[in-house]
């Protein structure tokens, strides 16, 4: 029998070139379009508006129906939207195509996420961090392609897709999990919310900085090249702290790995702001908030296994929490640089790092230490 950790993993190399290829992509596609860059910018809200939707809806299809066939359609949709990027030089089209591409990714996210915990339970660890490395190596690839030729990468993107959607179909699916009364009362006392503000303020201290160093590292009068390889050093770091954190693990307990990780992340954004911009700070900090940041999504996902059966709909709260962070905080990352300027970067990534250590503590509370 074919099992399924593979397909999995697969799947989020795709997801992982699907949702960062924008990006990389946004010159040519704003000359195609003949819009602005403040025009052009509207295609990253479209994508976290479809992502957001498509994270509420993923959750009750992947309960209720048969989890494979759903990831089959849902991995065909994301082939088909790949394929039309670069077909259309319509700004309002080009939304459309956006706005599906994210909410199919999502569906795949949280199908993933859940699929692979029911399959695995209590040893998910390893494959949670390989399968969320997996999309780090997707978004790796995404600059790097595009930077070749865009139809090239949606086109190698699509028959990615495409195939592991056939795959998907050659695969028993892991069951749902039965929900019992005492895990159902867990849900409605808020217990899965309290959990999905942790990832809320992880994915916006991630997604900020990743999305801001770049901008930092100019403001810092680095070249532009000096820019693109501090935004390379945090991925790099941030893919070498997934797979690490998938080696330890299995030896090491997902709370004692989230402390230490909330608590770097916390100390190296305190120590950029105490350094302001000195070019040791600079470089040390994006790769060890690379590290620090990396283990921090799968690793909850293997703190909360332990504690609460995750279904469809409950991981759909964490993926859609996930996304809000990641399309609010960026935002406001940007506003605060309007008004303070290269400053606002480790000051934002303090707060929001203070805040995910907090969310933890929380959680960590609530779920009973």
């Amino acid at each position: 029998m074919l099992r399924p950790v593979p397909l999995y993993l697969s799947s989020f190399v795709v997801i992982g070139l699907s949702l960062t290829l924008l990006g990389p992509a946004l010159s040519e596609l704003r000359e195609r379009s003949g819009s602005g860059i403040g025009e052009i910018g509207v295609l990253f809200a479209a994508q976290s508006l479809g992502y957001i939707v498509g994270a509420l809806a993923g959750g009750r299809l992947f309960d209720r129906f048969d989890g494979h066939r759903v990831y089959a359609a849902f991995m065909a949709l994301i082939a088909a939207s790949l394929l039309l990027v670069p077909v259309f030089s319509s700004l309002i089209a080009l939304f459309i195509v956006f706005v599906v591409l994210g909410a199919t990714t999502s569906v795949i996210d949280v199908g993933a996420n859940a699929l692979i915990i029911w399959h695995l339970g209590s040893e998910v660890g390893r494959s949670m961090n390989l399968l969320h490395l997996c999309f780090g190596l997707g978004a790796l690839s995404a600059p790097l392609v595009v930077g070749i030729n865009l139809e090239l990468a949606t086109t190698a993107g699509a028959i990615a897709a495409g195939a592991t959607a056939v795959w998907a179909l050659a695969v028993p699916a892991p069951r749902a999990p039965t929900v019992d009364r005492e895990e159902q009362t867990a849900v409605t006392n808020g217990l899965l919310f309290v959990a999905a503000t942790f990832f809320f303020m992880y994915v916006g201290l991630e997604v900020g900085f990743a999305g801001w160093i770049h901008t930092y590292g100019e403001e810092l009068d680095f070249s532009a090249r000096g820019a693109t390889w501090l935004t390379a050093t945090f991925w790099i770091a941030f893919t070498a702290g997934r797979l690490i954190s998938a080696a330890v693990v299995n030896f090491v307990r997902p709370k004692v790995v989230l402390i230490v990780s909330c608590l770097a992340a916390l100390l190296v954004a305190a120590a950029m702001v105490v350094a302001d911009g000195a070019l040791a700070a600079v470089w040390l900090g994006a790769a060890v908030m690379g590290l620090a940041t990396a283990p921090q999504f799968p690793v909850m996902f293997a703190y909360l296994e332990r504690r609460v059966r995750l279904t469809g709909s409950a991981t759909a709260w964490f993926i859609g929490a996930a996304g809000l962070g990641g399309l609010m905080f960026p935002y406001l990352i940007g506003i605060v640089f309007d008004s303070i300027g290269a400053r606002a970067l480790p000051l934002a990534s303090l707060v929001l790092a203070l805040a995910t250590l907090g969310a933890f503590a929380n959680v960590n509370r609530r779920f009973g230490g």
